[in-house]
């Protein structure tokens, strides 16, 4: 299960839960085309996978294709969960995608201070209210 949404500026934001099925992968990149197409010029992603677990093999392949052909991604930054096994497997997504601008958080408070240098002050406010609930200091 998930979303994509651009609410405000040049935020993407994604949200995937479990159960995450392969079935969804070609839907999810599609929905993620279309949005990221409604974005003019450079776009930052917000992740959150917090509630979810690991991803199916067809799955994991589908995102990873959908995040090597984003050229206009200024950063991403995903906020993972507690399962240890799909912190590797994000690891491994992010190392395939081969972009330096994505980066993998269990901390709140972290993932805001990797994104905030590229946010303007609504998509900063955007941000905090997405992560108070996930622990980021109401600062």
């Amino acid at each position: 299960m998930y979303s994509i949404e651009n609410t405000v500026g040049r935020l993407v934001e994604i949200r995937i839960w479990s159960p995450v099925s392969a079935q969804e992968a070609q839907p999810w990149a599609a929905l993620h085309d279309r949005v990221v197409e409604a974005v003019r010029g450079p776009y930052v992603c917000f992740v959150d996978l917090a509630d979810a677990t690991v991803f199916p093999p067809d799955a994991v392949d589908a995102y990873v294709s959908t995040m090597r052909n984003e050229p206009r991604l200024l950063r991403t930054a995903t906020l993972l969960g507690r399962s240890p096994t799909l912190h590797l497997q994000i690891l491994r997504m992010i190392k395939e995608a081969n972009h330096p601008a994505r980066r993998a958080f269990r901390d709140a408070t972290e993932l805001f201070a990797f994104l905030e240098p590229v946010l303007t002050p609504l998509e900063k406010r955007r941000i905090r209210g997405l992560l108070i609930p996930r622990g980021l200091a109401a600062a």
